[in-house]
């Protein structure tokens, strides 16, 4: 009786010590990148050309580079260090979503979790914290986005055909990322895209600008039950995560008289039943998605069986590299 207390505080302080570990880098990175580091190492450094960058002493360089090194986030050979080349495709320029966004996203999330604990009511979500998690979910439009898409098209033809045969609505679209993708790798691509955030929507708009394509892609900060549109588009995507079940229903009735008769409504699943291994991480996350009273990984069928009940015909339920994908239809009568 007498060891087995100490095995359970053993067993405590070791998840404790993994807990702390990464905690500590997860400082260690956002201070390095926070102060320039991880752009200065996209190129191969010395130590003393990393100290006189930093302004810190060489022996406290190398300690830190060892210890990045060590984590994986830089490699060292010849007397320099370079930024490993995982990291170094969230830091370049062109990064689909930067390691900027990424570390926005974590240190928002950590208030998150505190929060579910402290309040009783619901999370708050301010616009900064909105464009926060568009940022880190949506990513840019780049070569990378493009490849992805192309290898989902191949998979799921039904949205490249539809998207060349007529308007497409995006509705919840964050900073649009899969309409401006879709915009930049398919020509006849038109569409309105719908965000309620301002601060989103704002930087959706300047994005599409920036791309260049402003006269295809309608950017619109509005409800989207309150797209007047009515036998107008065929087809739609829906991010139906972030949309709470109080206003699903109106969300979905609108899609439907929006759409075409026979007009195609596509919705990924997302945050599917994990695995053993993925399990803790995904009841963290689930938490927060509870926190802000949004639905929390429905399955395929969930959502065929949810817009089925709107007035959808379920057409299948397609495997692609990047998740299931329900495709229901507009009756077309």
């Amino acid at each position: 009786m007498t060891q087995e207390p100490v095995a359970l505080a053993m067993q405590a302080r070791q998840r404790l010590e993994e807990m702390r570990a990464g905690a500590q880098l997860l400082g260690l990175l956002t201070a390095v990148h926070e102060k320039g580091w991880t752009t200065f190492l996209l190129e191969p450094r010395t130590a003393d050309e990393l100290a006189e960058f930093s302004g810190l002493p060489a022996a406290r360089v190398s300690d830190v580079l060892d210890a990045l090194a060590a984590n994986g986030i830089v490699e060292q050979d010849g007397g320099k260090a370079w930024l490993a080349a995982a990291f170094a495709a969230v830091v370049a320029d062109g990064a689909w979503i930067p390691l900027d966004d990424k570390l926005a996203q974590i240190e928002m999330e950590v208030r998150q979790v505190r929060a579910v604990v402290e309040q009783p009511g619901p999370l708050a979500l301010t616009e900064d914290d909105a464009l926060v998690v568009a940022n880190a979910v949506g990513g840019h439009v780049t070569d990378v986005t493009k490849a992805v898409y192309g290898q989902l098209f191949e998979q799921l033809p039904e949205l490249p055909a539809q998207v060349r045969s007529g308007r497409m609505l995006d509705i919840g679209c964050g900073v649009a990322c899969a309409s401006l993708t879709m915009a930049s790798t398919i020509p006849e691509m038109r569409g309105v895209a719908v965000e309620l955030v301002r601060a989103v929507a704002a930087e959706a708009v300047r994005r599409a600008a920036e791309l260049g394509v402003s006269d295809r892609v309608d950017i619109r900060r509005m409800d989207a039950r309150d797209v007047p549109e009515r036998d107008e588009f065929v087809a739609a995507f829906w991010a139906q995560p972030f949309f709470p079940a109080a206003i699903r229903p109106a969300t979905l009735a609108m899609i439907l008289r929006a759409l075409k008769p026979g007009g195609k409504l596509f919705i990924q699943e997302l945050e599917a039943v994990p695995s053993a291994e993925d399990r803790p991480a995904w009841t963290v996350r689930r938490l927060i998605a509870h926190g802000l009273e949004t639905r929390f990984g429905p399955s395929a069928e969930d959502l065929a069986a949810e817009a089925v009940a709107a007035g959808f015909v379920l057409d299948r339920i397609a495997t692609t590299g990047f998740g299931r994908m329900v495709i229901v239809s507009r009756p077309a009568n």
